[in-house]
């Protein structure tokens, strides 16, 4: 009598390959930042009036914005990998294409190409997460999505501010640009290995409505961006740029009004929709929307004028300027890898410590600026490790909040509505409160004007966490 033959073991299930995932979160708020550390370089080289570079850095989140919802229904529908690879190609491709023209014009195309590629990708980093990943897995890995974006705020600053100083000042901000296709390539090379999926029953397409969102998104954050072009004291002196901000805005506002009549029409017909009003309504993701555009637009300013602060205001190379954030950053990435377990042991009340010690840190950085301290870099760290620390306490818990009140059916579109406002927030914050530094800038001197700027984001930081109890007792 034979021995009978022995049953395979059973395999160990293999752990989803995602690390391309977070060098892409790195990478959408790299593109960013390191923009802001390269914007004096860029006013510098080609002459550009501070309105337009502005325009240059929010070129990139106002098609990035516009693009990010339509973009996550297509990876529920056609697959998260496949539209994650196409967008990572067109990032590499477009950061080339930025880092060599030749014109203003060409930049700003080039940004605006560079938004809508980021558009493709970022969505299916969450929506990929929430599909392959389960319990403590799923946790862990919104965590260190939390920790990556705030590496890449920091990482552009520092490692473009290096790559600056590192060459001639004409090739500078180009060097630094082109620095964004080395890390494209990198998460290209990785993505051939993400696991594919797609929604099971993806929600159907709203070509109309995906294009009111954009068009209004696009008239909202331009139109803001235009009125660093006006003089407070004398807003006729430039009719032009007058009439182009009030045309723009109104258009906006206009958008808005069609978008709501649009989205009750198309429930009323029990027809898909590009912001499903069923999902909006979850408190947690309407809120948590809210939250996180003021989140990115206090980031977003802040990174902003605190490059023009220190290389114009200051003197500062840019290579100090990058390496005076690596405490912001490291409190910041230290703090996000605690506020999980933090967040599951005293609920979203965490959000509300952080947006208080943020609020502490940028209140010091004001009477900093104020007094004009010196040596400003060493005194500047005591104020980032508040900054940071709040900041981590922020964001992480946010996303886990949000992300944890929706179905995977539509993870899709809430990745896209989270990187929506991430993005739409970053696009408002230099729209708004680097317009208004550069406003401040013809009347005062850059110190002071940052110093009443980063005032002014002390009310948004507080705004924020009074914004955060209704969280807790809507979520």
């Amino acid at each position: 009598m034979g021995a009978e033959p022995l049953s395979p073991l059973p395999r160990e299930p293999q752990t989803p390959h995602v690390w391309p995932l977070y060098v892409a979160t790195f990478l959408s708020t790299y593109v960013f930042s390191v923009a802001n550390i390269a914007a004096p370089g860029i006013q510098a080289d080609m002459q550009l009036h501070g309105s337009t570079t502005t325009l240059v850095i929010g070129a990139y989140a106002v098609s990035f914005t516009s693009g990010l919802i339509i973009c996550g229904r297509l990876g529920d529908a056609y697959g998260r990998r496949r539209l994650f690879r196409i967008g990572i190609s067109a990032i590499l491709v477009t950061a080339a294409l930025t880092a060599l023209a030749p014109t203003p014009g060409l930049l700003i195309l080039g940004r605006l190409l560079q938004g809508c590629a980021a558009a493709l990708t970022t969505p299916q980093i969450l929506s990929s997460i929430q599909a392959v990943l389960h319990g403590r897995a799923r946790s862990r890995a919104i965590s260190l999505y939390a920790v990556c974006a705030g590496a890449g705020t920091i990482g552009g600053n520092v490692l473009g501010g290096g790559v600056i100083s590192a060459v001639p000042p004409h090739l500078g901000w180009r060097s630094a640009l082109m620095s964004i296709a080395v890390i494209a390539f990198i998460a290209w090379l990785g993505s051939r290995h993400l696991t594919e999926s797609r929604s099971p029953n993806p929600e159907g397409f709203d070509f109309p409505g995906s294009a009111i969102v954009a068009a209004t998104l696009m008239c909202l954050i331009t139109g803001l961006t235009s009125i660093a072009a006006i003089d407070p004291l004398r807003p006729l002196a430039a009719p032009g740029a007058f009439a182009l901000t009030l045309t723009l805005l109104t258009a906006a506002a206009v958008g808005a009004c069609l978008l709501r009549l649009h989205l009750r029409r198309r429930e009323a017909a029990a027809r898909p929709s590009i912001l499903p009003l069923t999902v909006i309504r979850v408190p947690a993701v309407a809120i948590g929307m809210a939250l996180a555009m003021l989140f990115f637009l206090m980031l977003a300013s802040y990174m902003y004028n605190y490059a023009i602060l220190t290389q114009e205001g200051l003197g500062i190379t840019p290579l100090l300027a990058g390496v005076g954030l690596i405490v912001n950053g490291g409190a910041f990435i230290a703090v996000s890898l605690f506020a999980g377990s933090l967040q599951r042991r005293f609920g979203t009340r965490i959000m509300v410590v952080g947006a208080c010690v943020q609020a502490a840190g940028f209140a010091a950085l004001a009477v900093l600026a104020f007094v004009q301290a010196e040596p400003f870099l060493l005194w500047f760290q005591l104020t980032a490790l508040l900054t940071g620390g709040g900041q981590g306490l922020m964001f992480g818990p946010l996303v886990s909040v949000v992300m944890n009140h929706v179905p995977d059916s539509v993870a899709g579109l809430t990745g896209g509505l989270i990187a929506t406002s991430q993005q739409g927030g970053m696009g408002v914050g230099i729209a708004t409160l680097a317009t208004l530094f550069t406003v401040l800038t013809h009347s005062l001197p850059i110190p002071l004007a940052f110093a009443w700027t980063t005032a002014v984001t002390v009310l948004v930081s507080l705004a924020f966490a009074v914004l955060v109890t209704r969280l807790d007792r809507r979520g």
